[in-house]
């Protein structure tokens, strides 16, 4: 049974540059329900089943507004916030949906040197160490999809976006994970969107409506 799910991007540049940004995602699965990765990837295909709702039209008036001391977002009433965030205190929020699972983590923190980089260079920095680092990390497929530098926007700032599709050597599960990257204010925003290869279109436009409603707060 495969329970948890550590997702590690390691930026670390040389001399003048030296910086460290961990992410680590530690996916917590519907215990309660009893449901599990491994029960969706038995029901995986390899189509993209990408909605064709446009996600501009989802109903969001009777979704719940979350805020911290950095951002603020709504989202459907059937994702619940995780309050028992990673034990390594990265992540300032974790929204998880059952049946199917899906999963979004963000980080918001402090990026030394942030003039010195772009959106660009991050996103590239995450897939070198994605395909890199495979066997540390257990994937046994890692395979960007989708990227662009302009789809979207953190509360109007520009990020960078790639879509991977997964496959870990445990189990061979298989998964798509979307990650944003964006540097706001000498801080790197980072959101991570998670499911499995048969949902994860199927929920996109949801996350798409979060990701629209995020408001950076100074």
């Amino acid at each position: 049974m495969f329970h948890h799910i550590k997702i590690t991007i390691l930026l670390l540049l040389s001399s003048s540059l030296i910086f460290l940004t961990i992410i680590s995602l530690e996916l917590e699965f519907a215990k309660s329900s009893g449901i599990t990765f491994l029960s969706f990837s038995q029901s995986f295909d390899h189509t993209n089943n990408i909605s064709s709702i446009n996600s501009s039209k989802i109903e969001t008036a009777d979704w719940l507004t979350f805020s911290n001391k950095k951002f603020e977002l709504k989202h459907p009433p059937n994702w619940e916030v995780e309050t028992k965030l990673s034990k390594f205190h990265v992540l300032d929020f974790k929204l998880i949906k059952d049946e199917p699972f899906s999963f979004i983590g963000i980080s918001f923190s402090s990026l030394g040197n942030s003039d010195k980089f772009t959106n660009e260079q991050i996103l590239e920095q995450s897939e070198n160490f994605g395909k890199s680092a495979s066997a540390s990390s257990g994937y046994k497929v890692y395979e960007v999809l989708e990227k662009n530098l302009n789809k979207y926007k953190i509360d109007s700032n520009p990020s960078s976006f790639h879509i991977v599709k997964y496959k870990y050597k445990e189990n061979d599960l298989e998964g798509k994970i979307m990650e944003i990257f964006s540097i706001i204010d000498e801080n790197l925003f980072t959101l991570t969107y998670q499911s499995t290869v048969k949902n994860f279109g199927k929920d996109l436009p949801i996350v798409e409506r979060i990701i629209d409603s995020i408001k950076i707060l100074r």
